[in-house]
């Protein structure tokens, strides 16, 4: 038997070869982006881009970063949902929307946000609330609930002696068997699943940054000689399973210091208010925030920490937390950003004040 072939079969042929080639390398590229190169700094650009009030610039960055990689990050589909809403694009804003749903994000929540009514008042947002329930279940189904309950239930166990009578001082060596029981857990999950990130366990309403198993890592501190995640955490952020600026808080609970600056601002909180109000040298401390003296070699050392993770330099994240503290439409802040210092008089708001840096 003989077959032939025309020329135009065959050039279908090598067409079709040749897409099938360029969608299996797309694939492999996306399964091996690197957040840290490829998502994090667009994502730096597209936050100082609200800051600048400029929402077009910065749905644009946006979506240039979503492109990059196989999956955005919940808290960045929300800001550049915020973003179509203000430019007039409520057709994106919704298909924003709908990327939180398959995260876990409920569609109580977003109809109670303020900043989406232009989108509720939208043709689309009918069909949006219609496939909800739809949805909803295929977020069940897709992300792995038990092992979400599993990682809560070492977040009970680390409190539960921490909780109870004599706490810490009575329990002490439960409270460390159990410690040192979670972190056997957390690795075992994580070699099994990969690390515990929004795509595997989905995020609540709140659009945590931290997930409560986390307390685990904070744990295991340098000076207890506990165990380091760096390693992990450093993996999971270029992998796209964790936001470096949690990343970079862990890693300095683990440490002990505040090498990546992640707490980058701070207050002073006087036992009785009118103690912190209308100092003659400080004017009113209550409202005023304070920053960590820094030398350049140590500014330096931070930013190239910070740049390791994709993060922003720390003048830019500490102008970014600032501006999320005005602006309440958009997910910028993180809650371990700020420092809160409790004093017991005028006298000792003023000596923390001294060695420290005021904010104009």
């Amino acid at each position: 038997m003989q077959f032939t072939f025309s020329f135009n079969f065959l050039r279908q042929i090598l067409s079709l070869l040749l897409l099938l080639v360029l969608l299996s390398y797309g694939n492999q590229a996306f399964a091996k982006a690197d957040y840290i190169k490829e998502y994090h700094p667009r994502i730096n650009k597209a936050e100082r881009l609200v800051m600048a009030k400029d929402y077009e610039g910065a749905l644009e960055t946006y979506q240039q970063a979503f492109s990059a990689v196989p999956k955005g990050f919940a808290r960045d589909y929300y800001n550049a949902a915020v973003c179509a809403t203000l430019t007039g694009n409520e057709k994106q804003g919704i298909d924003y929307l709908e990327k939180l749903v398959e995260k876990g994000v409920t569609l109580e929540y977003l109809e109670q946000q303020d900043v989406f009514e232009p989108l509720r008042a939208h043709k689309g947002w009918k069909k949006f609330a219609k496939k909800y329930p739809k949805r909803r279940k295929a977020f069940r189904e897709n992300m792995n609930i038990d092992l979400r309950a599993d990682l809560d239930e070492l977040w009970a166990r680390d409190q539960f002696f921490r909780q109870a009578k004599g706490g810490l001082r009575v329990h002490a060596d439960t409270i460390r068997k159990i410690e040192a029981d979670n972190v056997k857990k957390l690795l075992a999950w994580i070699s099994k699943h990969g690390y515990p990130g929004e795509e595997l366990i989905g995020v609540p309403d709140t659009l945590e940054a931290l997930p409560r198993f986390s307390i685990v890592i904070q744990r295991q501190t340098s000076a207890r000689n506990g165990f380091d995640f760096t390693p992990v955490l450093t993996q999971a952020v270029q992998e796209g399973k964790l936001d470096p600026h949690a990343a970079a808080y862990l890693m300095d609970q683990q440490q002990g210091k505040n090498l990546y600056r992640s707490k980058v601002l701070a207050r002073v909180i006087c036992n009785k208010p009118e103690d912190c109000q209308d100092d003659d040298e400080f004017g009113d401390l209550s409202s005023r925030y304070l920053i960590q003296r820094m030398s350049e070699e140590e500014e330096a050392r931070a930013n190239e920490l910070r740049q390791a993770l994709g993060l922003e330099p720390v003048a830019d994240y500490r102008e970014k937390m600032r501006y999320a503290m005005k602006d309440d439409r958009f997910k910028l802040g993180y809650d371990w950003a700020v420092t809160n210092y409790k004093v017991p008089s005028k006298e000792a708001a003023k000596v923390l004040v001294e060695s420290m840096a005021i904010l104009d």
